[in-house]
């Protein structure tokens, strides 16, 4: 492949098909559509058949656009089988992350000329954390989309493309719940970028009319049903003292009480941990070829040379923003696929370094037009090989194939569980992944009639119509954890082999159990033949627990 310094129109369609065809099969190689959604992909489903139905109350915890965006295919399908629709809501989200190389495209020539828009475009279609995420049907690759959309058409000196900007802002904040602060980073972009022109004010108040017009229906909408526009759930427990306790706390852990407890000192340390954890998982996800490009980005954009300051100033304000938005919660949360929106704009600050050492080699080289073809081609290379190699996974290291061995096991235990227990299990981590799964469809259509819990409880028996509920439950110890158990009814703890995510001390449990005279093994999947799934569930003896 020979990149010359101009390339035709037909070349670069041509390079973009490849590179799509390229970035499907390694998004398709992930993905295993027997395995049933099963997290919150599960309840993106279930709230589109809903809107299919005609009920449009929106989930406090989540907003309404991916689920709007799937609405119109779940309502075609009819089916009675629940994996048809999962099929389809993940065959949707990958083909909007696969369509997102154009947009990524269109956006990277902003900052470079067509050859190195390429290069931008393959290390976006390549990534194998967003090629992963984009076979799960979850949110990002909707977000990813409008993100890179808003970010381009603020970047045009056409005002009505500004106002376009605007509008998939607030589609934003459609689709994720966090996703209405990139509004701050338009807005400031809008000042840095267009703020000389004639007019810039009153066209400024315009782009404002269009971006309440887009989301007031969603602050009309919580009003109607939680008597608040601004309602959240998150914005009343973020500020819960870790994970766990966050998903036991009905309210009213913000900012305010947080303070009142730990005062500002803690605050600065709740921020300071929010951005170590921050940092450290994108770091992680970085892997296995940006967290070589992405110091150099950074170091190179300080004085960029062929980039026009202001749209790289507008690239800084994005991941600023962003990162910002996310400090708090990764300080209990780390989410990694919360930092996925975040990568474009990334690989944007990644392609510089290729882009400068490509055009003006180091101190000790320097490229003629054949050695930077063969450079350039080297790097696309070298950068597809990794992304392979990491999806396909080596050891430990990278994705691999579905383990669709373990799903089956982890589905038929959810089974065993339901048609023999009857009582409160502990949420925590997998034991329950399919609980949800099972109990609603384990009785002809009745997912088709889900319908979005009504109040402010965060977390009521969502999807468990069935004898066998999970449970939050808060204790940073065993005993607080069997005391607090004993007030909400907890029966049942299920401890997996690999360890417990939320209560570490649980896991001497599974391989010390006789030290644990009130802990009642009631299941053992080593008893039943398992192979891949490794749990023991246990019984709480209140009655001789010390």
């Amino acid at each position: 492949m020979q990149i010359t310094t101009q390339l035709s129109g037909t070349r670069i369609i041509f390079y973009l098909i490849l590179i799509i065809i390229i970035s499907l099969g390694l998004k398709l190689y992930t993905v295993d559509f027997s395995i049933p959604a099963h997290s919150d992909d599960f309840g993106y489903i279930l709230d589109s058949i809903q809107y299919g139905e005609g009920d449009f109350f929106i989930s406090q915890k989540k907003h309404p656009g991916w689920s709007l965006v799937l609405t119109p295919f779940m309502t075609i399908i009819n089916s009675d089988n629940f994996l048809d629709y999962g099929s389809v809501a993940r065959i949707l989200s990958i083909a909007i992350s696969t369509v997102t190389i154009i947009p990524m495209y269109i956006l990277a020539r902003r900052f470079f000329d067509e050859k190195y828009s390429l290069v931008a475009s393959c290390l976006f279609a390549f990534e194998p954390h967003l090629n992963y995420n984009s076979g799960t049907a979850l949110s990002e690759p909707l977000l990813i989309l409008v993100l890179i959309l808003s970010l381009n058409f603020i970047l045009s000196d056409k005002t009505k493309y500004h106002y376009l900007a605007f509008i998939f802002t607030g589609l934003c904040w459609w689709v994720r719940l966090e996703a209405i602060y990139p509004a701050i980073a338009i807005i400031l972009i809008y000042f840095i970028i267009h703020r000389a022109k004639s007019n810039s004010l009153r066209n400024f108040f315009l782009c404002m009319i269009f971006l309440l017009i887009i989301i007031s229906p969603l602050f009309i909408e919580r009003y109607i049903q939680f008597d608040d526009p601004f309602y959240v759930w998150q914005s009343v427990t973020i500020f819960s003292e870790n994970y766990a306790e966050l998903l036991t706390t009905p309210e009213n852990v913000g900012v305010v009480d947080f303070v009142e407890k730990h005062g500002i000192h803690g605050l600065m340390d709740r921020l300071a941990s929010g951005l170590t954890n921050l940092l450290n998982i994108l770091i992680r996800i970085s892997y296995p070829y940006l967290f070589i490009l992405i110091p150099f980005g950074i170091l190179f954009s300080l004085r960029p040379v062929e980039q026009k300051l202001k749209n790289i100033k507008a690239n800084w304000i994005m991941i600023i923003t962003l990162i910002s938005v996310l400090i708090i919660p990764f300080a209990i949360i780390d989410e990694r696929r919360f930092l996925f929106p975040i990568f474009p704009f990334l690989i944007i600050l990644s392609t510089i370094p290729i882009q400068r050492i490509t055009n003006y080699g180091l101190n000790t080289f320097s490229f003629n037009e054949r050695k930077k073809s063969i450079f350039l081609v080297a790097t696309v290379s070298i950068v597809l090989l990794l992304s392979i190699t990491f999806t396909m996974g080596i050891g430990e290291f990278g994705y691999g194939l579905p383990n669709s061995a373990l799903e089956y096991e982890k589905i038929k235990f959810t089974e065993y569980l339901v048609e023999n227990f009857d009582g409160r299990i502990l949420r925590d981590a997998v034991v329950d992944d399919y609980l949800a799964y099972v109990n609603l469809t384990s009785n002809d259509n009745d997912f088709k009639t889900f319908k979005s819990p009504r109040g402010k409880n965060p977390y009521p028996d969502l999807y468990e119509p069935g004898k066998v509920v999970r449970i939050n439950v808060y204790g940073e110890n065993m005993e607080k954890l069997v005391t607090n158990g004993k007030t909400l009814g907890l029966k049942y703890i299920g401890i997996m082999e690999k360890g417990s995510y939320f209560f570490p001390f649980l896991n001497d449990i599974y391989f010390n159990e006789e030290n644990y005279p009130y802990m009642k093994k009631v299941f053992d999947s080593n008893e039943m033949g398992y192979k891949e799934f490794k749990i023991k569930v246990f019984e709480i003896d209140y009655k001789n627990f010390p």
